[in-house]
């Protein structure tokens, strides 16, 4: 099948750019950082499927994980299972493979093909970003969530205002990723269905890495259990004292939830009979889920964690209120997994 070309590439410094990809930023709601990369490949590729959708189809929005100290590491799907596997399935895209010592050369092939190039960490943070481009002399540039900590001229790139992909030189080839041809993608309803199926996996998940990471209902319970400790235990036990590593895996636990309400609100209508009302209630949990946590982290808020600076200590009666509220909405995702296996004994 032909891609269409949706961006134009052009030379510079000897070497060639995808002119005119989106930035990424966090606090816009959409802040899993793998789907926002994924969701700039994707409309390159001529599949310009909604965040929503990307979260949905690949089950990355029923994600949530805490390890005992609140590593931010815990808020990345990939820490359990490869979402980009799930979605590619549904979707019907392959990516490329390739070795470590042809990782440089694909990269420049793919670039020139207008395909964008993702990867963890191109700087800064092990988050997700995009490169787009390269020099002449070796350098790649692109996207990042976290560009604005680094504003240096030198830095930047083109008028797009790309910037150095500092850390891609070490990059690990497991975690560079492009596109690079068409499949067949699943049937609607039989993509609908491994949405579930992953859904109900990552619910029950069994702790990872030696224990080291908790899974759905578990991980509410570490949470709950940390927000309730006095402030010594508190700051001992989380790895950024007495903030806690801010909101931010409660800000990354709302955005999750927004998007199964999306997708199933729209979704459920293509699912015939009892199951398809089912999917509605299962969008409304999830929808009682987001206005619930909402009232405790409004936009305002939630957008200023994300953008990371600076961390605010909370107060023990702080702490107990959100503790609370989590016992509820840990009764909404338990409610959550009983309709999940109903619609799967159904389909």
């Amino acid at each position: 099948l032909l891609i269409p070309e949706k961006h134009t590439v052009k030379h510079h410094l000897g070497g060639y750019y995808i002119d005119a990809l989106p930035t990424l930023q966090y606090g816009q709601m959409q802040d899993c950082t793998w789907a926002g990369s994924m969701q700039i490949l994707l409309d390159a590729f001529g599949l310009p499927l909604t965040y929503a959708e990307i979260m949905g189809y690949s089950g990355a929005c029923y994600y949530f994980s805490m390890t005992k100290n609140w590593c931010p590491s815990a808020a990345m799907p990939q820490i359990l299972y490869d979402p980009a596997a799930v979605l590619e399935r549904a979707a019907g895209v392959a990516r490329a493979s390739f070795s470590a010592d042809q990782m440089d050369a694909c990269v420049k092939e793919a670039i020139h093909c207008a395909k964008p190039v993702m990867l963890i960490q191109p700087r800064i943070e092990m988050e997700w970003g995009v490169l787009c481009g390269y020099t002449g002399d070796g350098r790649f540039f692109g996207r990042s969530y976290f560009d604005y900590l680094k504003p240096n001229a030198e830095d930047v790139f083109t008028d797009n205002q790309y910037f150095l992909a500092d850390c891609y030189p070490q990059a690990d080839p497991h975690y560079v990723y492009f596109l690079q041809s068409r499949t067949s993608p699943l049937p609607i309803l039989d993509a609908l269905k491994a949405s579930l199926e992953t859904a109900q996996f990552l619910y029950t998940a069994a702790p990872q890495v030696n224990d080291t990471y908790y899974f759905g209902l578990d991980a509410y319970d570490i949470l709950i259990h940390s927000l309730r400790l006095e402030d010594c235990g508190f700051a001992a036990l989380t790895q950024y004292g007495t903030t806690g590593n801010g909101y931010i895996l409660l800000t990354r636990l709302l955005d999750a939830r927004r998007a199964p309400h999306a997708f199933w609100t729209e979704k459920a209508l293509l699912v015939p009979g009892k199951n398809g009302q089912k999917l509605l209630s299962l969008s409304s949990l999830y929808a009682q889920i987001v206005s619930a946590l909402s009232t405790l982290l409004p936009n305002d808020l939630a957008a200023a964690t994300q953008n990371g600076f600076p961390f605010t200590a909370w107060s023990l009666p702080s702490r107990q209120t959100f503790a609370d509220a989590l016992e509820a909405y840990k009764e909404y995702e338990r409610q959550a997994i009983v309709l999940i296996e109903e619609i799967l004994v159904r389909w």
